[in-house]
């Protein structure tokens, strides 16, 4: 939407945590990371330089903690960031936190809405961080005896090309649950009523 991104998780990321002969985190540089992490973290810059390519942003970046500082540092110095900085036509914030500090889980989805509630109840899509699975066979002819054997007819609730859906997915993040639930269900009698489909449906 125009207020939210989830980015996936970056599950392999973790900051090196200070032994007793490594550098103090005032020290940390990408040149003194490790090889392997020092290109994870190369190659999540090069990934955040095309997202917000992307979408035309010129951000100005936060660091919470020693690797996090590092991250926004190389975000800062790549040569096609500034680039992308100049000509981008929006602006954004972004805080990178060490996810040794996030041990609290500060950084959360939840509130009173419906999407919130759909990201945590319905299981992952398989190899998705943050996608769902929507199980709409019920809206097929797809039947099966077999229990053991789930169909899944996958759906997707982000449609920006569909003025309507995009709506329903914006009144699902902004307006409280039982208004969401009010405003899908309206929008499945318009959509039956088009189609000439018989619907009945209760509050309950």
């Amino acid at each position: 939407s125009a207020e939210l991104c989830l980015l996936p998780g970056l599950a392999a990321l973790l900051p090196p945590l200070p032994g007793p002969s490594g550098p103090g985190p005032a020290e940390v540089s990408v040149s003194a990371l490790p090889a392997e992490l020092r290109a994870a973290v190369r190659a999540l810059v090069e990934d955040l330089d095309a997202f917000l390519t992307a979408v035309s942003l010129r951000e100005e970046s936060f660091a919470v903690g020693a690797l996090s500082r590092v991250v926004a540092a190389e975000l800062a110095s790549y040569g096609p960031a500034r680039n992308r900085r100049r000509m981008a036509s929006n602006k954004a914030s972004i805080v990178f936190v060490d996810r040794t500090l996030d041990l609290a889980g500060a950084v959360g989805h939840h509130g009173d809405n419906l999407a919130e509630k759909i990201l945590s109840v319905l299981p992952k899509l398989p190899g998705h961080k943050t996608d769902v699975m929507v199980n709409m066979v019920e809206l097929t002819a797809l039947r099966t005896a077999d229990e053991t054997c789930s169909i899944i007819a996958p759906g997707c609730l982000a449609q920006p090309n569909d003025p309507a859906a995009k709506a329903l997915w914006e009144s699902f993040m902004n307006l409280k649950q039982k208004e969401a639930v009010m405003e899908a269900r309206r929008h499945l009698v318009e959509a039956a009523s088009r189609e000439n489909l018989p619907i009945k449906m209760s509050m309950g």
